[in-house]
């Protein structure tokens, strides 16, 4: 059994192919995202001057939200999002600045956070881009075939950055459980993931009933993920089958000074992607903020203002480095810094 090399984003951001080739290292360290994505526009070299403009609202957006009080954040959060939204789009499908672009998702708020809800608007076809919808299929592999209507509570608590905080909050057990001592491997013409799971005999039970790999040895819990290739160096292909097959399991993660930590999830329920949560989540509360301010403290009571403060402390900078990351299919870290 030999060591798998880590790259192409193994295995959290692996692509069959880059819109953008960067190269094949396992990480990207950059120490400016906006100069970054600004490089990879002019790499690109499509539509140019139309993403360069929507980068430099991106950027504009993004740093007057860090500046502002707490209940303005959401709004600016959003309007920077939903430009780098659209670059990623037109650098995946190249949609340019002629077609439709419309939000894709819609809130209605109910007098209070744990009964209000978000709705996932149907895809369509160009020039109409639903921007949330086209992002979720571009992200998660997921089409939204007709409008699907989430609790917002419940939207949230996949939201992996703040669970600890959302689990104190509402009262209930966490259903994160981190893969430690992961380890990438070829064996033959198998390569695979092998990872211990910090979990109960209870939470294995439930784990293995969603479908993860996990078996008990050595009184350890052991998530092994194998792929059968057809040759005995991988190639790109190959590393994008076992990554599909690995994260399809529901795999959630966030980046730290020392890289990714990932998770796997316990709870069978409303099963989105890191970076969606985010992006729909910022667009609940910038709703709140452009449409009904003065509901703000009425939707959320004393102990929900703290997590959203912590949402909107911690979790727009990781949906710039995972959006960026997801993008590329490839690892980005920030230089110089913690999260």
């Amino acid at each position: 059994m030999a060591e798998l090399r880590e790259k192409y984003g193994f295995p959290l951001f692996t692509r069959q192919n880059s819109s953008v080739y960067l190269g094949n290292e396992k990480k990207l360290i950059i120490s400016d995202v906006w100069s970054f994505l600004d490089y990879v526009i002019k790499k690109h070299n499509t539509n140019k001057w139309y993403l360069l403009s929507l980068l430099d609202q991106a950027r504009n957006f993004y740093a007057a939200a860090e500046e502002v009080p707490l209940r303005s954040k959401p709004l600016l959060f959003y309007y920077s999002f939903l430009n780098l939204a659209k670059i990623i789009l037109n650098l995946e499908y190249g949609y340019g600045n002629n077609a439709d672009y419309i939000h894709g998702i819609g809130e209605r708020n109910n007098t209070s956070f744990q009964t209000s809800t978000i709705t996932l608007h149907s895809i369509s076809t160009p020039p109409r881009i639903k921007v949330a919808t086209e992002l979720l299929r571009l992200f998660n592999g997921v089409t939204i075939a007709a409008n699907t209507t989430i609790n917002i509570k419940s939207f949230l608590k996949h939201c992996v950055g703040i669970h600890r905080a959302y689990s104190e909050i509402y009262k209930q057990p966490e259903i994160f459980h981190k893969l430690d001592n992961t380890e990438f491997y070829r064996n033959g013409k198998t390569i695979g993931i092998k990872a211990n799971i910090r979990c109960t005999p209870g939470n294995f039970t439930s784990l293995t009933n969603i479908g993860y790999p996990i078996a008990l040895q050595n009184d350890q819990y052991i998530l092994k993920e194998e792929f059968l290739t057809a040759r005995y160096n991988p190639a790109r292909q190959d590393y994008y089958n076992l990554s599909q097959q690995f994260n399809n399991r529901g795999i959630w993660y966030f980046i730290g000074s020392n890289g990714y930590t990932a998770y796997i999830s316990s709870d069978p329920n409303h099963r989105y992607g890191t970076e969606i949560i985010i992006y729909n989540m910022v667009f609940y509360l910038g709703s709140i903020t452009r449409y009904k301010p003065e509901l703000f403290d009425e939707i959320f009571d004393a102990t929900e203002q703290w997590l959203m403060s912590e949402f909107l402390t911690t979790q727009p900078k990781q949906f710039l480095y995972l959006a960026t990351a997801k993008l590329l299919g490839q690892n980005v870290l920030k230089a110089y810094t913690s999260f």
